[in-house]
């Protein structure tokens, strides 16, 4: 086995070599292809989530805008406008008609809470009179 069978052995390491080269190789490659490909994945899915949360601030922002539009609409009205004037008269500002005596009684509930912790139901109120609310 002279210098002929050396070199064939060394070309055979040196093929070896290649494969083996080629083989890490391709696995790094796999290996950076599959990071960025979950890497964009997790960008996508934080992109979506953004958009779905601004797209639910827009659907509460047009429906806020088209409730204050409805209440716009109801306050034009010259009937609502009144009886809405009135509403916020008689139980805001504690005004009454000409010819009328004002009366301010300190109310209790049944279970002893004092006037000054009952609210008004404004919601009840402005439905009463025909106005919408948000």
């Amino acid at each position: 086995m002279g210098d002929e069978g050396v070199s064939e052995a060394v070309q055979q390491l040196g093929r070896r070599l290649s494969r083996l080269l080629a083989v890490i190789c391709f696995g790094a490659l796999l290996v950076f292809a599959g990071v960025g490909f979950v890497k964009q994945q997790q960008a996508a899915h934080r992109l979506t989530a953004e958009v779905a949360q601004r797209q639910q601030a827009l659907d509460s922002a047009r429906h806020e805008q088209q409730t204050l539009t409805a209440e716009l609409v109801a306050l034009n009205d010259a009937v609502r406008y009144a009886q809405y004037s009135v509403l916020v008269g008689r139980h805001t500002l504690l005004l009454a008609r000409p010819n009328e005596t004002l009366f301010v009684v300190n109310w209790t509930s049944q279970d002893g809470r004092p006037a000054s912790e009952i609210t008004t139901d404004w919601k009840a109120l402005l439905h009463a009179a025909g106005i919408p609310t948000p």
